[in-house]
């Protein structure tokens, strides 16, 4: 389960990179039978991370319930990983030729499957997700996505979520 999940996750969150080169290079399968209307294939490229993210969500349901209780530390993430997606819009501009984009968009897919990143989604924040890093009360730093407003330990109850890994959690 967690295999998909990662899979899924991974596809929304740097699915803007393919949509970006897409779109630049006016790659349209449907141009003949769209006529003018090509604008149609390029919002439902943009829907589709969409899609992947709410699947995502979906298999989050699945995983193993955890509690955190005792909370020692709490910091935002939300903007730490926005560098790397606002890099693939830029690698994605600056890909010269298909096979190169592919090439790096395949490097790109199989780092960002192996990294904590693929778990940083930027539709989750469209959503109202934040991210945080949270050192728990056996002094063990995860990282929570949580639509909670997380200030400080001292206000921080008691709170259920799904297990994506050792140290990543979400609250669903």
């Amino acid at each position: 389960m967690n295999f998909i999940l990662r899979l899924f996750l991974t596809l929304s969150s740097i699915s803007f990179f393919l949509i970006v080169f897409l779109v630049q290079n006016e790659i349209n399968p449907f141009k003949t039978q769209l006529g003018n209307y090509a604008w149609v294939t390029y919002v439902v490229y943009v829907i589709v991370p969409f899609i992947f993210t709410f699947i995502s969500l979906g298999i989050c349901k699945l995983l193993t319930k955890s509690r955190i209780n005792k909370v020692i530390s709490i910091e935002t993430s939300s903007n730490d990983f926005l560098a790397n997606y606002l890099a693939f819009f830029f690698v994605a501009l600056s890909a010269q030729g298909v096979i190169t984009f592919w090439v790096v968009f395949g490097m790109t897919v199989l780092f960002t499957f192996v990294s904590r990143v693929s778990y940083f989604n930027p539709i989750f924040l469209v959503f109202g997700y934040n991210f945080y890093y949270i050192q728990t009360g056996e002094h063990v730093k995860v990282m929570l996505i949580s639509r909670k407003k997380l200030k400080s330990p001292k206000t921080f109850e008691n709170m259920s979520c799904r297990r994506i890994n050792d140290y990543t959690f979400m609250e669903i």
